[in-house]
């Protein structure tokens, strides 16, 4: 592939954003193929689209019950991987004004960070999705156990976050940027705690996108949490795939895990999505993390009709 095929992926990624936008599904023919598959996350999609008619019709049918504003925050692609992302944020309302309620108040719009991963065929055109998403307030009163605080994570807009002044894009920058991110998939690949003093900010903000609460701040606090994380995790197989943005300080991975918690001796096949977001030193400030639940956590996560639905 040229820099002419990323190029392409990029523009295709962002055509297909913008149908969610001029609300067109027929634009899908020229920039999907016929059998592409949007995954299932298993927290909001519990069966794969597979399709591209189906998957018109599935996007129409949420065209239809929502009105919503779509922004796009960044997005990059990979060569040797032929894959794009795109980090997304959009604000849904009932075309019906008719909200489910949530601790006995009705909820408002929701503004929802979603980042997705597509996969690209020879033919330039997308053949595979993978999505994960915050639910809407709607979603969570509908099928979660306990609503995520979302109040602490930031809204992730302005020059600050699109074009921090103090980044030069450099063949160079774009390098180090890579390599950092696959460092970081070492970490969770390996349980190596250690490899995060070569990568991380002292100061770096850790975010959980999908399950929420307050951020975990500082080099040491990732680390102790990683040696937690692989007392009772271990994997046996990861898969990665990463691209870095080709004008700015942002790294995208996405990552499947196999393996057991030995804790319980439930076996998982899970996947996530990151963005890491570089200092003017090319450290990770800032960690904007997705991932798919365990079978530990689903129970806690999701109402009893709403895990049926996902298997």
């Amino acid at each position: 592939m040229s820099s002419d095929n990323v190029a392409a992926m990029l523009s295709t990624t962002q055509q297909i954003e913008n149908i969610f936008v001029s609300q067109r599904v027929e634009d899908l023919d020229t920039l999907a193929s016929g059998k592409v598959t949007l995954h299932k996350d298993s927290i909001t999609l519990g069966a794969d689209i597979q399709g591209i008619d189906n998957l018109k019709k599935y996007y129409q049918a949420f065209f239809k019950k929502y009105n919503y504003k779509h922004e796009v925050l960044c997005i990059a692609a990979d060569e040797p991987s032929s894959v794009a992302f795109s980090f997304v944020a959009d604000t849904a309302e009932p075309k019906d004004g008719v909200f489910t309620k949530l601790d006995d108040k009705e909820t408002a719009p929701s503004r929802c960070l979603s980042i997705f991963m597509y996969t690209f065929n020879s033919d330039g055109k997308v053949n595979d999705i993978k999505f994960l998403r915050q639910p809407s307030k709607d979603e969570m009163a509908r099928k979660f156990v306990k609503s995520p605080n979302y109040s602490s994570i930031p809204k992730f807009v302005g020059a600050e976050f699109s074009d921090p002044k103090y980044w030069e894009p450099t063949a160079e920058n774009t390098k180090k940027l890579h390599a950092a991110a696959a460092a970081f998939n070492e970490i969770w690949k390996t349980g190596d705690a250690s490899i995060a003093d070569k990568i991380l900010d002292k100061d770096v903000t850790d975010y959980n996108l999908m399950f929420g609460g307050e951020p975990k701040t500082g080099a040491e606090q990732f680390k102790k949490m990683i040696t937690g994380v692989f007392k009772i995790w271990s994997p046996d197989q990861v898969k990665c795939s990463i691209a870095v943005t080709s004008d700015s300080n942002k790294a995208f991975i996405y990552w499947a895990s196999h393996g057991e918690q030995t804790d319980t001796h439930q076996e998982n096949h899970f996947y996530g999505l990151n963005l890491l977001i570089f200092n003017e030193k090319s450290l990770v400030k800032e960690i904007l993390g997705f991932r798919q639940p365990l079978a530990s956590e689903r129970p806690q996560l999701l109402k009893a009709d709403a895990q049926a639905a996902m298997t």
